[in-house]
């Protein structure tokens, strides 16, 4: 009997069901309803969990059949196939896992499950401001890709991770293809390449994978450091908008600095002042010499397969904690990031700007990036006067208050700002903000 005219695919092509419920619906007898699942072979799949398990009908998607490998690299560039992602007729997804494959490919149900594309490829999709760079350039390639990345579907996404596998974010390959290009030598750019870079990105060309975040921004291989960097970069010139974010690119380095001196985990960074810009490098965590890399993926998305809060670092991070699924130190290291990040006036530190890295049955703090003083961003085309007012009120948790890592977190931020006032890059109207004082000089770990 083919699968065209059987009872059994007409009713899985609507839902999963068990064998009982097939047997209900289709008024055939278990051994039938047992018959018909074999005959129909790998295009049945069984997805596992209550008393008994469900049977669901596999479909073709992404342009590469009903059996998406998924891929991961190490350190040293090496791939592991960990599993197959079978896309399902009814909708959503069942991830089939490969033996010592890690438990939170699996999601939170732990059947390997998902109503949708998988989170942590939910992750991988283009985002930000090289994000819509690469929808628009798809879509003047093709008219099946809209042009805001935000109006992509699960169909975009998945043909956008298959044609691109062997360049995303973290360490997943989506796909064959991708492993077949992953030893393609990167082209190396010297620091001196970043001006021309930086205008071709702001005339539209793409220069490297993608990033989040809005800032403008470039990714490529840096021959100077033998490393893949990350590179955002002011505007040209000294008008007040182009001295303003020039003036919290040196925040950002100044921040990973101070956490650095602490031994806590932040990205490494360089500044490069060319031709009337500066440029923040920093060194991409997520890649190691040439073709090494390792997981990476955002809070955000781990938040909403695991928590679905959708709120400040320190509430998802400890119920990820109560779930067994980070250690008590990194949540305490991204306690003293929070708190840290407060004082020196980052208002950015959404659940983007936070990662996570997949080790074994756990997941891994991630060093901290983006970690600048945000809130003297300019609004439009105005920089506001200098201001800091600091919001004691920033969690639904109590965080660190009265713990002793909150006298480490004040020294830090009281260190970050002395060497920002002391650096020669900022703009004159900075120096006179912080020769004022400290803005944090007066807080005590009581007070917050």
């Amino acid at each position: 009997m083919g699968r065209e005219n059987s009872p059994v695919t007409e009713y899985l092509a609507r839902r999963a069901a068990t064998s009982k419920e097939l047997q209900r619906q289709t008024g055939l007898s278990q051994p039938a309803i047992s018959k018909q699942i074999k005959q129909l072979g790998d295009k049945v799949v069984r997805i596992p969990g209550g008393r008994a398990p469900l049977y669901a009908l596999t479909r073709n998607a992404f342009g590469v059949g009903d059996r998406v490998p998924l891929y991961l690299l190490d350190m040293y560039g090496n791939n592991t196939m960990v599993a197959e992602i079978r896309p399902l007729a009814h909708g959503g997804y069942l991830v089939e896992c490969m033996p010592n494959s890690p438990a939170m490919l699996k999601g939170e149900s732990g059947s390997g499950y998902f109503d949708d594309l998988p989170y942590y490829l939910q992750d991988l999709r283009p985002q930000g401001f090289m994000g819509r760079q690469i929808a628009q350039e798809l879509a003047e390639r093709s008219t099946d890709f809209p042009r805001d990345p935000r109006d992509w579907k699960t169909s975009h996404i998945g043909k956008y991770l298959v044609a691109n596998g062997d360049d995303l974010p973290g360490n997943m390959i989506i796909g064959e293809a991708g492993v077949h290009r992953l030893r393609r030598k990167p082209q190396s750019y010297t620091r001196d390449a970043y001006p021309a870079l930086a205008q071709g990105v702001l005339d539209g060309q793409i220069a490297g994978s993608s990033a989040g975040g809005e800032q403008p921004k470039f990714t490529v291989y840096n021959k100077e450091r033998n490393s893949h960097v990350i590179v955002k970069f002011s505007p040209r010139g000294d008008d007040p908008i182009a001295r303003r974010w020039k003036d919290i690119l040196v925040t950002e380095y100044q921040a990973t600095i101070a956490l650095h001196n602490r031994n806590f985990p932040a990205a490494e960074t360089e500044l490069i002042e060319r031709e009337g810009r500066l440029f923040l490098e920093s060194q991409r965590f997520d890649r190691a010499a040439e073709y090494g890399r390792s997981s990476m993926i955002s809070m955000q998305s781990i938040d909403s397969e695991y928590i679905g809060d959708g709120a400040d670092w320190p509430v998802v991070m400890e119920k990820l904690h109560q779930l067994d699924l980070i250690p008590g130190d990194h949540l305490m290291d991204a306690l003293v990031l929070w708190e840290f990040g407060h004082l020196i006036n980052n208002t950015d530190m959404h659940l983007g700007n936070l990662s996570l890295g997949m080790e074994g049955n756990l997941f891994r703090l991630l060093p901290a990036y983006d970690m600048c003083s945000m809130g003297f961003r300019p609004v439009g085309n105005e920089a506001s006067p200098y201001e800091f007012k600091l919001n004691t009120l920033h969690s639904r948790l109590n965080t660190l208050k009265e713990h002793p890592a909150m006298e480490v977190v004040i020294d830090m931020a009281t260190d970050f700002w002395k060497q920002v006032a002391a650096d020669s890059r900022i703009s004159t109207e900075f120096k006179e903000f912080l020769a004022q004082g400290n803005p944090v000089q007066s807080i005590s770990p009581h007070s917050l």
